[in-house]
């Protein structure tokens, strides 16, 4: 790599001049330790000045009371890194580098098997984590900062971003085992096993057919402990204290299973930046209720990283303004929240724009690191200062028309429920019995809340339901959220096409009954699905399958609770594209019975 004789010489003046800067702010070992970590991954200063860093913004960064600036955009360019970093240096901040840990993958025989590809047989535009390709590239940027660490301690380490932006049907964040020719045929020859041409949707199933998925497992995470080892190595070589963060934690496989145990080190504890507080988990749940279920997460969260093998670790928790309902007061209580119970926060800094509600963000997160600088813990608690427009007590209608309240309000599924002509849909906006009983039906897609099994909202959705009204509970919201009607169903562990433990893959599904819930549809009537995985559940004693997977899963299970009625759906609506054909029809059918409209 080319490096500008103007970059040599300033890591040169800038070795002369830290001893004197760093005195002036807290030691660089105290960081994450006895000082909390207060980050900000900037998005809203940069695009003042073209995306690029001024001076200003560190300044400004600095002044409200951040510790570690992380510039969104500029990593590539070493000269303006080392320019960010003397600035940084300047105003008294520490400084991390931003960086994708993903590398998107040109189409053309380059990539040709190199890509990454998912258990299901989904192929992304990304250089599998099996490649040199893309360890080459991390490496090239990763040793280049450790260099300029070694000069100049302002500078901290990396901060990796390894959440899935890359276009196609995508498995999760990054990475899971990819099933890359590159590493199927590595792993082919080392077993002495004759690998046959297969589709990549057969790659997962061939190797459990042959009994070896668990040693090719084994095999391919240690293949990124080795290459993780050599990276931190080749870092070490130039600044032992560099510490890699690694973003969403808790963590992929690739990140439990090889940077967790291959980046930290004593010297160098491995930064886990947490990415589940963003904001409130829902408009449904007041500021105060938000508050207590992030704290509750990240207190779970943290525990178990933790507790993990290897380390040490430093956990922060991580918020983000352009979640719905994460306001600048939201936030800034997050932020302490964040910081009285892991080793500080770091944002993810969108949404504002800089002439519009930036101010008003930076005067309370100003507040909110004045109170983590002087350890006032309480100042997450207090009473809320500006007006609060979730956790409504009354579902606010407009029309006669049957009411619908739906979560994961995505626009196709609207646009299929909207299609019905019938109802008046409204976004989750509360959770006490007064709201729920404001509604003829309630659709709960993907509410993946892990809240205590006696939570209010889990008291009122049962008693929605005796008394009367509809509800489905939809997709992982079977799995993450505590059931309310185990007599109705329970959730189910499947065995074949599995992905992520629950999820079943690229498999059709039948009507299994006939039931008022499925309308005029057959029995036996074979569909395919708009999205690729459904769950499966286990019916109770009050619960109808009246859908099925082709395996013969139940997938929709029906019931009858007191007054109403609840249906258990494994499905996900309208992920892509609007529900068409059978599907349509099933989803329709199940939505009128729900609000007995049937």
């Amino acid at each position: 790599m080319k490096i500008s004789m103007n970059f040599i010489i300033a890591v040169i003046l800038g070795a002369l001049f830290v001893t004197a800067c760093v005195a002036e702010r807290a030691p660089r070992s105290a960081l994450g330790r006895s000082v909390k970590m207060t980050i900000l991954v900037d998005k809203v200063m940069q695009p003042e000045a073209d995306w690029h860093t001024e001076e200003w913004m560190i300044e400004e960064a600095a002044k409200a009371g951040f510790n570690v600036w992380s510039p969104r955009i500029g990593h590539a360019d070493l000269d303006e890194v080392l320019r960010v970093n003397q600035w940084c240096r300047q105003h008294d901040i520490f400084h991390i580098p931003w960086m994708r840990g993903t590398l998107g993958a040109p189409e053309g025989e380059a990539a040709d098997g190199k890509r990454v590809v998912w258990a299901s047989g989904s192929e992304q535009p990304l250089w599998s984590p099996n490649s040199d390709e893309f360890w080459d590239w991390t490496t090239k940027y990763i040793v280049e900062y450790a260099r300029m660490a070694a000069a100049d301690s302002t500078l901290i380490g990396v901060f990796l971003d390894y959440e899935n932006y890359a276009p196609g049907i995508k498995g999760g964040n990054l990475y899971d085992l990819s099933y890359d020719l590159l590493i199927m045929e590595e792993f082919a020859r080392t077993r002495g096993l004759t690998l046959p041409e297969l589709p990549p949707s057969e790659r997962k199933v061939w190797l459990e057919e042959q009994g070896v998925h668990e040693a090719f497992s084994q095999f391919q995470i240690e293949h990124w402990r080795e290459r993780c080892r050599t990276l931190r190595q080749a870092v070490d070589e130039h600044a032992p204290e560099f510490q890699f963060c690694i973003y969403p934690a808790p963590g992929t496989l690739f990140m439990t299973a090889a940077a967790y145990p291959e980046w930290a080190t004593e010297k160098a504890p491995l930064i886990l930046a947490d990415a589940s507080i963003y904001g409130r988990p829902g408009m449904w749940a007041t500021h105060e209720q938000a508050l207590q279920i992030n704290h509750d997460k990240l207190t779970k969260n943290m525990a178990w990283a933790k507790d993990q093998p290897g380390g040490p670790y430093m956990y922060a928790g991580g918020l983000d303004p352009v979640v719905r309902g994460a306001d600048p007061e939201f936030s800034g209580r997050n932020a302490v929240m964040s910081s009285a119970i892991t080793d500080g926060y770091w944002i993810f800094y969108e949404g504002p724009s800089y002439e519009g509600t930036h101010r008003d963000y930076f005067d309370w997160f100003t507040k909110a690191n004045r109170a983590i600088q002087a350890g006032e813990w309480d100042f997450w608690r207090e009473p809320r200062q500006t007006p609060d427009t979730s956790g409504l007590t009354e579902l606010q209608t407009e029309t006669d028309r049957p009411q619908l309240i739906i979560h994961d309000n995505r626009p196709h599924q609207t646009a299929t429920i909207a299609a019905l002509d019938l109802f008046e849909i409204h976004e989750i906006a509360g959770n006490n019995l007064s709201y729920l009983q404001g509604a003829d039906v309630v659709l709960l897609q993907n509410f993946n809340e892990e809240l205590d099994p006696d939570h209010p909202f889990i008291r009122a959705l049962r008693s929605y339901v005796e008394n009367g009204g509809g509800l489905l509970i939809g997709h992982d919201t079977g799995w993450f959220m505590p059931n309310p009607f185990e007599e109705v169903a329970v959730r189910g562990y499947p065995e074949h096409n599995v992905e992520a433990e629950r999820h079943v893959i690229n498999t059709d599904l039948l009507t299994d009954m006939v039931h008022p819930g499925l309308g005029k549809i057959p029995v036996n009537t074979q569909f395919s699905t708009e999205f690729y995985d459904h769950m499966i559940f286990v019916p109770g004693p009050k619960g109808q399958v009246i859908v099925r997977n082709t395996f013969g899963d139940p997938v929709y299970v029906a019931g009858k609770v007191g007054k109403g009625r609840v249906v258990f759906s494994g499905c996900y609506y309208g992920y892509a594209r609007p529900l068409e054909g059978t599907e349509r029809e099933v989803f329709h059918n199940v939505v009128r019975w729900l609000a007995k409209q049937e």
